[in-house]
């Protein structure tokens, strides 16, 4: 290879790089590169907006722990309720809030039953 021949091959390179794109493509590829490297990098919160999530979350679990103590209270009232009836005699609490159950009789002749009898 000759010294004309590098130096034409530099004159041609050259002329590729002048001509190779037109100024509104390449503005165009590198706002497209900043927008994707923009894209790709996670947004980080400001320190202002981090306060202002931690005091809005202590003030709701401060009111869900309000909540919660009534909801565990009624709970106890519950249970209690609960003992009371089980260990109290049958007849007393329960028997005495329901109304008295109709006789097997009284349903058989109000409504014309036909009763099987045992076969012997």
């Amino acid at each position: 290879m000759s010294t004309n021949d590098d130096d034409d091959l530099a004159e041609d390179l050259a002329a590729l790089r002048e001509d190779a794109l037109p100024d509104d493509l390449l503005h165009r590829i590198v706002a497209d590169s900043a927008l994707e490297s923009a894209r790709r990098a996670p947004p980080v919160p400001s320190g202002l907006l981090m306060a202002r999530i931690a005091r809005d979350a202590r003030r709701v679990a401060r009111a869900r722990r309000r909540r919660d103590w009534g909801t565990l209270a009624g709970l106890a009232a519950a249970c209690a309720t609960g003992v009371v009836v089980g260990l109290s005699d049958p007849g007393g609490l329960v028997g005495a809030a329901l109304p008295a159950a109709p006789a097997y009789d009284q349903l058989a002749a109000a409504y014309d039953f036909q009763i099987a009898e045992p076969e012997e």
